[in-house]
């Protein structure tokens, strides 16, 4: 990872602080995307006490992905600052139990599972286009069943905080493997990975006992961040674009995660939210 320049989001907390801390750790330039800058600090804190002699660096920027004004400005930002960037990694989500509104006034599972990562992924492009070993490695689920709900995309009518987390988490694997073909002929890999049920702050918004059962099976945010890791540390060559990774290997998916026309559908309907 020596001298590689890394953006992350959702790196405050669970897996995504133990593989942001440990991709700094090995030399990596971390651009870390932090909803508040006083997070922010607190991980680079955390980074000085537990990696004295770490070999990179930790670059923080603030950002709310339920804001698309936000994530543009960070993204110009960024863009400015830097000549390139090797990798983007698109970790950060959030799963309600009731329905949230963003700033703009859409339904917030969508918005910062699906949509703002969209957005930076198109803003940010240029950036990825100027490095040899370019990767966009994006956090999914493994409960990812069910469609896309295209009559009702933000659970208006009725709102299901479980549909609307796997529909989020579909749609990632649906872009992830129809960005593949537009992204090889740019040199660029994109990966989607699920870290299993892990003990991190997601379901923070449930009920006791949904909390209760996700600490008693969920694996530690050291061995959540496993696949991410790996995904992030391996070259190119040795991993397969457009798929979808659990415990370090490509894991066969949904049907539906398999229907290019569904995704084309999909994508159409997220340029348009995107667009400015």
């Amino acid at each position: 990872m020596n001298g590689q320049r890394i953006l992350m989001t959702g790196v405050t907390s669970g897996l995504g602080k133990v593989a942001a801390l440990s991709l700094a750790s090995e030399g990596a330039q971390l651009v870390a995307l932090c909803r508040t800058l006083e997070k922010g600090e607190q991980l680079r804190t955390e980074y000085a006490e537990k990696f004295p002699n770490g070999k990179g660096t930790i670059d923080l920027f603030e950002c709310d992905l339920s804001s698309f004004d936000s994530v543009r400005e960070a993204c110009q930002q960024i863009s400015s600052k830097y000549s390139h960037l090797d990798q983007l990694i698109l970790n950060a989500g959030v799963w309600h139990f009731e329905r949230h509104k963003t700033t703009d006034g859409i339904e917030e599972i969508l918005q910062v599972n699906l949509l703002s990562p969209a957005l930076m992924i198109q803003l940010l492009l240029p950036c990825l286009e100027e490095s040899q070993e370019a990767k966009i490695i994006i956090t999914s689920s493994g409960l990812h069943q069910g469609t896309i709900h295209f009559e009702d995309l933000e659970f208006a009518k009725s709102f299901s905080g479980m549909k609307a987390y796997r529909q989020s988490k579909l749609g990632v694997i649906l872009m992830c493997r129809l960005l593949h073909t537009e992204l090889k002929e740019k040199g660029i890999g994109i990966y989607c990975q699920h870290p299993g049920v892990v003990q991190t702050q997601l379901g923070r918004h449930a009920g006791w006992l949904s909390r209760a059962i996700f600490k008693l099976i969920g694996k530690s945010p050291e061995k959540g961040a496993q696949t991410l890791l790996y995904l992030a540390r391996k070259p190119k060559t040795e991993l397969l674009s457009g798929e979808y990774y659990a415990d370090r290997k490509v894991t066969k998916t949904t049907k539906e995660s398999n229907d290019m026309q569904l995704a084309k559908k999909l994508m159409d309907v997220v340029d348009e939210y995107i667009k400015e």
